[in-house]
C-alpha cells in the first residue's frame, strides 16, 4: 500500500474525530493534525508550494487563531425573563435557586464568569453586534418547563444539554442564529 493511500485513510479518521469531539482543544489539535497529513499528502504528490503553505497556515496559524478566540471568551452572558420571585434564577444578594446552580457548574467548568440579566437587554453590547447573549432563560406557561434557549453553533449549549438531561423541569432548545429574540 503506498504513502498516499495511508495519508488519506488517516485523514479520514481525522475528520470523523473532528465532527464527533466536544472537547474544543481537542477539535483544535485534531484540526491541526489534519492539516500537517494534508501537507504530507500535498508534498507526496508533488505539490511542495501547496504541502508549504498548508503546514503554515492550517497547522500552526489557523489553530492559534482558535485557541486565541477560545480564550477570549471569558463572560456567559444569560437574560432571564423569568419572574424572580419564581425562586429559579434569584438575583439577590444570595444567589440559590435550582436553575442558578446549573448555570453557576456549568460555567465554573468552562472557567466563565455567569451574568445573570433579568429581561433587561437594552444595555448589553458585544463586540461586533448589540446583543451578545449566549442563553435565555423563559418558562413556558404550558408545561411549566423552564426553557434554556441558546444558539445551535454553540459548543457550550452541548455541555448544558448533558447538565440537564436529568432534569424533568428543564428543556434545552438549541435554535438558529436569527431566531433567537434576545
Amino acid at each position: 500500500m503506498k504513502i498516499t493511500h495511508l495519508l488519506q485513510i488517516l485523514l479520514i479518521f481525522l475528520s470523523i474525530s473532528i465532527m464527533k469531539s466536544k472537547d474544543n482543544l481537542k477539535v483544535i489539535f485534531f484540526f491541526s493534525a489534519f492539516s500537517l497529513v494534508s501537507a504530507s499528502l500535498y508534498y507526496f504528490l508533488k505539490s511542495p508550494d501547496l504541502a508549504l503553505a498548508e503546514a503554515a497556515i492550517g497547522s500552526a496559524i489557523i489553530p492559534l487563531i482558535y485557541i486565541i478566540a477560545i480564550s477570549k471568551q471569558r463572560q456567559f452572558l444569560v437574560v432571564s425573563h423569568v419572574n424572580k420571585k419564581d425562586g429559579f434564577l434569584d438575583n439577590r444578594e444570595l444567589f440559590k435557586g435550582k436553575g442558578y446552580e446549573i448555570l453557576d457548574n456549568f460555567t465554573k467548568h468552562y472557567n466563565l464568569k455567569l451574568i445573570i440579566n433579568h429581561g433587561k437587554y437594552d444595555e448589553l453590547q458585544g463586540i461586533f453586534r448589540s446583543r451578545n447573549i449566549d442563553l435565555v432563560v423563559e418558562k413556558s406557561k404550558e408545561s411549566g418547563k423552564y426553557i434554556l434557549k441558546g444558539k445551535k453553533t454553540s459548543i457550550l449549549m452541548n455541555k448544558l444539554e448533558q447538565l440537564t438531561k436529568n432534569e424533568d423541569d428543564i428543556e434545552v432548545i438549541k435554535i438558529e442564529e436569527g431566531e433567537m429574540d434576545d
